[in-house]
């Protein structure tokens, strides 16, 4: 890789990282994307239950540790497109009152400085993103929209229909999840989403999970001015005198022990890649 400056570093490709890295990319700023792990592999695997769940084998092996000192597995997964690797599609937008001051049993949770109609475009533009299918007025607790979902509603499944029947003549109010999928029900044949089985905790063997890999690192990379580097752990941030600025960052590559000694990024070769902003 080129040894020049870079006008942003991002740190993680998944739902943050790379859906940053996505909006970023046609601006023609140099762009260098740093990601803790490789590609999730294509296998059969992707779709086994007992080597994903039981086996635990896209899992890190790293332990954390509890406050009291006990090790603590933290079940997370460090691959290109992060946990939205593995999750389940569910794509809600929090509620209007989820901004504001809430009180619990526990304490408060202070107000966001921001308000969900402030946020409500970008959940908009996100949902565009990420292929998020839904049907608008049906969850009673939903907040104001300023549009329709960018797609219908997948249909369930015969026996979750059933129970969807029933608690509405309950008096209920079942309503379809917003799943972020790339599934075409009126064209099967050519939706890249098969339908399987295997979705919530497995990666998608066909790319057709509304992922941060599938969704946003890949297009950004089509653009000249992206760089995605694998394998590459940041340790370290280093500031100027104020601590309020970002000059460098130091990575360790490919289960290095130590960071190679320099003022700025370092690549495998000991090279210095300075950031003008982070």
């Amino acid at each position: 890789m080129d040894n020049g400056d870079y006008d942003f570093i991002i740190i993680g490709s998944g739902a943050g990282g790379g859906t940053l890295a996505y909006h970023l990319a046609p601006s023609g700023k140099k762009i260098l994307l740093l990601e803790r792990g490789p590609f999730v592999p294509r296998e059969k695997e992707n779709w086994n239950s007992l080597e994903v769940n039981a086996r635990g084998r896209y899992n890190t092996k790293e332990l954390w540790r509890n406050a009291d000192g006990s090790e603590l597995h933290p079940h997370t997964n460090y691959y290109v497109g992060g946990n939205t690797k593995f999750y389940g599609a569910a794509l809600f937008r929090l509620r209007r009152e989820d901004f504001g001051e809430i009180k619990h049993y526990g304490g408060v949770s202070p107000a966001w400085p921001i308000s969900y109609t402030e946020l409500e475009p970008y959940y908009a533009e996100a949902e565009r993103i990420y292929h998020v299918h839904g049907e608008i007025g049906e969850d009673p607790t939903e907040p104001h929209r300023s549009g329709p979902f960018p797609h219908a509603a997948i249909s369930h499944e015969p026996r979750i229909q059933q129970l969807s029947d029933d608690f509405a003549r309950l008096g209920l109010n079942p309503f379809h999840t917003p799943l972020g999928v790339m599934l075409d029900e009126r064209n099967r044949q050519n939706s890249p989403c098969i339908r399987c089985s295997t979705c919530d905790g497995y990666p998608c063997l066909v790319n057709a999970k509304a992922d941060a890999h599938v969704c946003c690192v890949v297009p950004a990379l089509k653009h000249p001015n992206v760089t995605l580097l694998t394998d590459a752990k940041v340790t370290r941030l280093e500031t100027d005198a104020s601590g309020r600025e970002v000059r460098s960052v130091q990575v360790e590559r490919n289960g290095a022990k130590e960071p190679t000694p320099a003022k700025s990024l370092c690549s495998p070769q000991g090279q210095s890649i300075q950031p003008r902003f982070c």
